[in-house]
């Protein structure tokens, strides 16, 4: 359903009562621009964001439907509040609305669950988030899944992800993305993962095409460290949404993501 958004809060800030699409703001440090939430009053559904979200029709029938929608914490961050006392109660009035989309979705049919979270990884300035932010975090995403007959993945991207652990191994989802382009890999090797991985490996900022023989070794030698026994679902994916591309360029970096996965399917197989 991404295709006709201008960016990822919009169907929430056009949908939800007690909030307007303020001024155009930065998104991280891309150029690339979003509608800026203004929190006035309490946050309410107008009327259902799912049923926005999905083309069901035009999906094939024969493969897995995956949803992206933003993750709580997210949400919270790139809104200005007005009205609540705290982020941390709009951050679980956001996550209620998103267990009952979510909900919405499995209904329809979709078995996968994007909750993208880049505001959890991107700290340039700042601190790494407290124990006790990770831990609300923890219960917002906790609340957001509540009704989800469906896989689930946090997405996270234009930061480190090992800032966040290890309190990222017990978040209730069923997958972890990790941009590994900002990430540091000596530093996450240090730990022992029980839950997927979506590997973002393809830097989707840069134009520049990636060599797929460096690219599978990088994501092998990961895979074995972070999995010293049993190795979970494994994904290889760009390393955040392919806007920042020209079409053509765009296309080369699936078929490198597409040659990494194969390649890597054989050689973890067999190692």
């Amino acid at each position: 359903g991404m295709l006709k958004w201008q960016d990822l809060l919009r169907p929430f800030t056009e949908n939800l009562e007690g909030l307007k699409a303020g001024a155009l703001a930065r998104w991280f440090n891309n150029n690339t621009f979003y509608r800026k939430p203004i929190v006035q009053g309490e946050i309410k559904l107008k009327k259902g964001i799912a049923a926005k979200l999905d083309y069901a029709e035009y999906l094939p029938k024969n493969i897995p439907w995956k949803a992206i929608l933003p993750a709580p914490y997210t949400l919270t961050r790139l809104s200005e509040n007005k009205f609540y006392k705290n982020e941390r109660e709009l951050m679980f009035n956001y996550a209620e609305i998103l267990r009952d989309e979510i909900g919405k979705l499995a209904k329809k049919g979709f078995k996968y669950i994007q909750l993208s979270d880049p505001a959890l990884v991107y700290n340039p300035f700042k601190k790494p988030l407290s124990r006790d932010a990770l831990a609300d975090i923890e219960e917002a995403l906790r609340t957001a899944v509540k009704s989800a007959n469906a896989k689930t993945c946090l997405q996270t991207f234009f930061g480190d992800f090992s800032q966040i652990m290890p309190e990222a191994l017990n978040f209730p989802v069923d997958d972890l993305g990790i941009d590994l382009y900002e990430t540091s890999l000596e530093k996450l090797k240090e730990y022992d993962f029980d839950k997927g991985v979506a590997l973002g490996i393809v830097d989707a900022r840069s134009s520049l095409v990636e060599d797929e023989n460096e690219l599978a070794k990088v994501a092998e030698d990961l895979i074995q460290s972070i999995y010293p026994s049993k190795i979970r679902d494994v994904f290889i994916c760009p390393n955040c949404d392919l806007e920042f591309l020209p079409w053509e360029r765009m296309e080369e970096k699936i078929r490198v993501v597409s040659s990494v996965a194969k390649r890597l399917n054989v050689e973890v197989e067999h190692s």
